[in-house]
């Protein structure tokens, strides 16, 4: 049974890059540059909830060969049709274990995904295991500058949770990972422009 969050995608696919530019969301934009100067052209990365493949085609732009996962089909059919991506699996990525190998890639990203849940241990457990030494990870995480831990959107109806600079220093740390740098930037909640959502966009190497 789908989850209320891939349903949630799979009704939002068809407007997502769209709807990206309208709420000025550079999350991606904001990855690629922590990440630049760790890349190797050939190398790997897997986008973690990849969707439209907004978050992984500058990392393809820059010679890595791209692998993404999501548990949105609608998601992958439109990234599927961009043509870049090496091979793209459908997964719930809250499932214990990935449909990869120990040690598979030199680079990972997770780019707006976790707002979504509140537990985020299995997407490091898991990302420090398919992960090879020295591996580079990337991903955002939304904050809250009223230290809130929750609210639920009224568009999806989803709860969206905040995971603040502890918590995240926690993970990393449990999992394997050392912090190399973070940086804090916003988008707009809606295309009326009149929220921002403050989020931090993360670079750690596997250690």
């Amino acid at each position: 049974m789908k989850s209320a969050v891939i349903k949630a995608h799979d009704r939002s696919a068809g407007i997502y890059d769209n709807a990206s530019i309208l709420v000025e969301n550079h999350g991606h934009e904001v990855l690629f540059g922590l990440a630049y100067e760790y890349l190797s052209p050939g190398d790997t990365v897997l986008d973690i909830g990849i969707g439209t493949g907004l978050s992984s085609f500058m990392f393809h732009k820059a010679g890595l060969k791209v692998y993404g996962v999501d548990g949105s089909e609608k998601m992958l059919e439109i990234c599927r049709e961009k043509g870049f991506a090496a091979e793209l699996r459908l997964c719930d990525l809250s499932d214990e274990k990935w449909p990869y190998e120990d040690g598979q890639f030199e680079n990972a990203i997770a780019c707006g995904i976790f707002h979504f849940y509140k537990e985020l241990d299995v997407f490091f457990k898991e990302t420090s295991r398919i992960m090879k030494k020295d591996g580079i990870f990337s991903f955002t995480v939304m904050v809250s500058e009223d230290g809130l831990l929750q609210y639920t959107d009224a568009g999806s109806g989803l709860f969206i949770y905040y995971h603040n600079n502890f918590q995240v220093t926690e993970l990393l740390n449990k999992y394997g990972f050392s912090m190399l740098k973070c940086v804090t930037f916003f988008m707009y909640k809606s295309p009326d422009k009149k929220e921002k959502l403050v989020f931090r966009g993360y670079l750690a190497k596997k250690v």
